[in-house]
C-alpha cells in the first residue's frame, strides 16, 4: 500500500510521516528527487545538481516532475518499482498537489493508494514558516500557493486540519488500519 501526504507548506508533512514510521514496523519512505538545499539531518530527498536533475528527467527516470518554490521536484521510477515489487509493506510519501493526482493514477491496478491531505490555517503556517527558517518573502510565497494547493483537497481520501499532531497522528493511523 501506498500513502500519499500533501499539504501546504509548514503544516507537517514530514514529521507526520516520521511519526507514522517510527508507528509502523513495515513502512518505509520513498524518496523523491530534488535540487533543493539539504536542511539539517534530512534523508528523505535524492539532493541532487539542477544539471543532474535535468538530465536524469532528459533520461525519462522521473514518472513526473514540478518545479515549485523555485527547485525541480520528481518522483523516480526507480523507487516506485520498489513499492511495486514489495507490496506486503506501506509506503509513504510526501508529494505535491498534481503529483498526488499522477501517483494514484500509475499505482491504479498495482498496489493500494490513498492520500491524506493535511492543512492549517495560514495564521498558524506562517509563524511555522519562520521559524523553520523562510524569509518573510519565501513564507509568504509559500502561503500563496497553500491557496492553489487547497482547491484540490477533493482529490484525497483524506483531510485533516493539523493543529493537534497527536490527533493527526491517531486519525491516519486509524485510516490505515481500515485500509488494510
Amino acid at each position: 500500500m501506498v500513502i500519499i501526504v500533501s499539504g501546504v507548506s509548514g503544516v507537517g508533512k514530514n514529521t507526520v510521516i516520521q511519526k507514522l514510521t517510527e508507528e509502523f514496523d513495515n513502512m518505509y519512505f520513498f524518496k523523491s528527487a530534488t535540487t533543493r538545499p539539504k536542511r539539517e539531518g534530512e534523508t528523505i530527498y535524492d539532493f541532487m545538481s539542477e544539471e543532474e536533475f535535468l538530465r536524469r528527467k532528459n533520461n525519462n527516470e522521473f514518472l513526473e516532475t514540478e518545479f515549485t518554490h523555485g527547485f525541480w521536484y520528481a518522483t523516480q521510477f526507480k523507487e516506485l518499482q520498489k513499492i511495486i515489487d514489495n507490496p506486503q509493506n506501506i509506503y509513504i510519501k510526501d508529494i505535491e498537489v498534481h503529483g498526488n493526482i499522477k501517483l494514484r493514477e500509475y499505482f491504479k491496478g498495482k498496489v493500494k493508494a490513498c492520500s491524506i491531505f493535511l492543512d492549517a490555517p495560514d495564521e498558524v503556517l506562517y509563524p511555522r514558516l519562520i521559524a523553520r527558517g523562510e524569509s518573510d518573502e519565501r513564507a509568504k510565497i509559500r502561503l500563496a500557493r497553500g491557496r492553489m494547493e487547497r482547491e484540490y483537497k477533493q482529490h484525497y481520501d483524506l483531510v485533516i486540519e493539523n493543529l493537534d499532531m497527536e490527533k493527526t497522528i491517531q486519525t491516519i493511523k486509524d485510516f490505515i488500519s481500515k485500509q488494510n
